[in-house]
């Protein structure tokens, strides 16, 4: 396929190993390109491959999913911020919350607060509950908070403030003096930035963003730099994308930014292959990322997390392993084969790409047992010799071994948001993309008794598509603390007043729970009018518990308002370049039953909506490879998605 002509709009998602990115023009084709990442400045490669894909022709609107934020939380590689609480609350995050996920584990230790305490400033004040200041705030205390935030050389703050959600004036009156007398430092207010209940969380997701605020304002200022001139968005935690200026001032929004973008995806190519309720499987070459999907929509979380730290700001509800075709295959303290979480990376990458990697992987596993017949779409031919010698480095493991433990740790993570869920995975279709994850999306769908497995067009390149079509969105949100019968117009009013005029499709939300409860179901509400609430809480809660209680008074505790507006793309990606056409051709290749003879197709063959093809095969196309085990039958459909049928372990075909 020609590269498109005219003006043109771009989504370009990094990952752990690939930056991959797909341009569509004015012909409304879209072009997808795959490039290795650059981990020391991901603009670099982000620009490497737009300009691959783009060839000579503008590009008038970007869409971006980055790992940089994400990166920085997860390996501590953050700015020297600060935290302003309420005196006598100075080791809030060092506190943290007495759960303890390893109630036995004498090992277990918190995580490392990303302020540590040297940093965090205490200012004499306190609002109630209810709004009453018990303590004012005076103007010599607040000079003395900018001075000792001077002192510390912080290049960021957050203010955080005990009840700052039911009077903010405190919060802000510290965050203007800051501003006036530090204008270089990132400042992050937590009434702005989360506005509803829940201290701690509050506290670590406000100090999550100052921390990360100016590596990432640095970041989105070269991408800006090297995209000449294109309007640039960046795919939020929540499933839409927001305006680069908006990513500067909240960048915690990006912790979860690229996987989200595929998610988003993954949801439109369910529903258009008829399973609007399915499970996104999302293997890269670093790490796995699954999610349920539901009526056509990922699931949001409003107590997501990043590595062990909470996040205060709703997130698609995605679980991650450290599982990809780049994980590393070695031997634990007790000889057991493990594989993960340390990945080959794009640097040296696999050993059977031949650029000097000489741990084993996931991919140089799948080498030698035959299924990469190529690599690349043929572009790169595997070093059979040198995945098979990596292999044999490990003692006592085998390529089989070492796909079958990575199969394992994908399984947990699947039914982690699927059957851990209340949610029976007989019931969804899994959507398998990323560059690893058409390899194993039959294997995975019958461990986990899916009725189905959908590939979509370009699996490899599927969440840089997503940033194309997820839509711009917005969520704000405001505790009340009320009743669902209250007068709620001054609450829904200012909510109102806080999100972008030009997203259009406003969707309202209440978070409501029964006196006495920790935590609240979320339930939407048609044209921000309360009626019928406490009825479709009951209804909610009876679906997700079991029961419900009539006579035990309901609490409205948070509002919200979700406000989207048009993708960079409307409608459905197709026309997609899947390589050329060409006849079946025969491989030797294990695909779980020994050496056989395997089929090989070419995607490129695979674009007439009815047509079948049955396992053991390989299908290659230049952004991915599949792999059909004995007994699956995939059909393309309209949208040019494969629908694998797949049997359950043991039995036939699924009719």
């Amino acid at each position: 396929m020609a590269a498109p002509s005219g003006p043109a709009v771009a989504g370009v998602d990094v990952g752990g190993t690939f930056t991959d990115a797909v341009v569509v023009g004015a012909d409304g084709r879209p072009v997808m390109r795959k490039a290795a990442t650059t981990p020391d400045d991901q603009s670099a490669g982000l620009a490497g491959a737009l300009d691959d894909a783009r060839g000579d022709i503008d590009v008038s609107a970007l869409g971006h999913g980055t790992t940089t934020a994400t990166n920085a939380v997860l390996e501590r590689d953050l700015g020297r911020a600060a935290l302003v609480v309420t005196e006598g609350f100075r080791d809030l995050l060092v506190i943290a919350r007495q759960d303890r996920p390893s109630l036995y584990d004498l090992t277990a230790v918190r995580p490392e607060p990303v302020v540590p305490p040297e940093r965090v400033v205490t200012a004499v004040e306190r609002v109630a509950a209810d709004g009453t200041v018990l303590v004012p705030l005076t103007d010599d205390e607040v000079d003395r908070v900018v001075d000792r935030i001077r002192d510390l050389e912080a290049d960021a703050v957050a203010v955080v403030l005990l009840f700052s959600w039911t009077r903010p004036d405190h919060e802000r009156q510290i965050g203007e003096a800051i501003a006036r007398a530090l204008p270089s430092v990132h400042v992050t207010l937590s009434c702005d930035l989360v506005g509803a209940v829940r201290e701690y969380e509050r506290a670590s997701t406000c100090a999550l963003n100052a921390a990360v605020g100016p590596l990432m304002s640095g970041y989105l200022s070269r991408v800006a730099d090297r995209v000449g001139g294109a309007a640039v968005t960046v795919m939020t935690s929540g499933g839409g994308t927001a305006g680069i200026e908006r990513m500067v001032a909240e960048p915690v929004h990006t912790l979860l930014s690229g996987p989200a973008a595929g998610v988003v995806a993954a949801a439109a190519a369910a529903t258009s292959a008829g399973h609007p309720d399915a499970v996104a499987f999302d293997m890269g070459g670093t790490s796995t990322d699954v999610c349920l999907i539901l009526e056509g929509r990922p699931v949001i979380d409003q107590r997501g997390r990043i590595g062990d730290l909470p996040i205060g700001t709703p997130t698609v509800g995605i679980h991650t392993v450290g599982a990809g075709g780049g994980s590393i295959a070695s031997l634990d303290p007790g000889g057991a084969l493990q594989v993960g979480p340390r990945s080959a990376g794009a640097v040296p990458g696999p050993a059977c790409y031949g650029r000097g990697g000489t741990r084993p992987t996931v991919t140089d596993a799948h080498a030698v047992l035959g299924h990469l017949v190529d690599l690349a779409g043929g572009q790169l031919e595997p070093d059979l010799a040198a995945a098979e010698a990596a292999v044999a480095a490990v003692e006592g493991a085998t390529a089989r071994g070492i796909i079958d433990v990575v199969r394992a740790q994908m399984a947990r993570a699947l039914r982690r948001v699927t059957t851990e869920a209340g949610v029976d995975p007989a019931g969804l279709a899994l959507v398998a993309y990323g560059g690893a994850g058409p390899l194993h999306a039959s294997a995975l769908a019958r461990a986990l008794g899916c009725a189905a497995a959908i590939l979509p067009p370009a699996p490899g390149v599927l969440s840089a598509a997503g940033l194309l079509v997820a839509p711009r969105r917005q969520e704000v949100s405001q505790t009340v603390m009320a009743s669902p019968g209250d007068d709620l117009g001054d609450a829904l009013a200012a909510l109102a007043d806080r999100v972008d005029d030009a997203l259009g499709d406003r969707e309202w939300v209440a978070d409501l729970r029964y006196a006495g409860q920790a935590h609240e179901l979320r339930i939407p509400f048609p044209d921000g009018r309360p009626d019928g609430l406490a009825e479709a809480f009951a209804a909610a809660h009876t679906a997700a518990y079991g029961y419900a209680m009539p006579d035990r008074p309901i609490e409205l505790v948070t509002l919200r308002l979700v406000a989207t507006g048009p993708p960079l793309v409307d409608g459905p990606l197709e026309g997609w370049d899947l390589g050329a056409a060409a006849d079946v051709r025969w491989t030797t290749a294990d695909l779980g039953d020994g050496p056989e003879d395997v089929a090989v197709h070419a995607r490129g063959s695979l674009t007439t909506a009815g047509t079948v093809v049955e396992g053991p095969a390989i299908i290659t196309q230049p952004d991915s490879t599949a792999l059909l085990l004995r007994g699956d039958v995939a059909e393309v459909d309209a949208h040019g998605n494969l629908v694998v049928r797949v049997p359950p372990e043991g039995g036939g075909v699924r009719s």
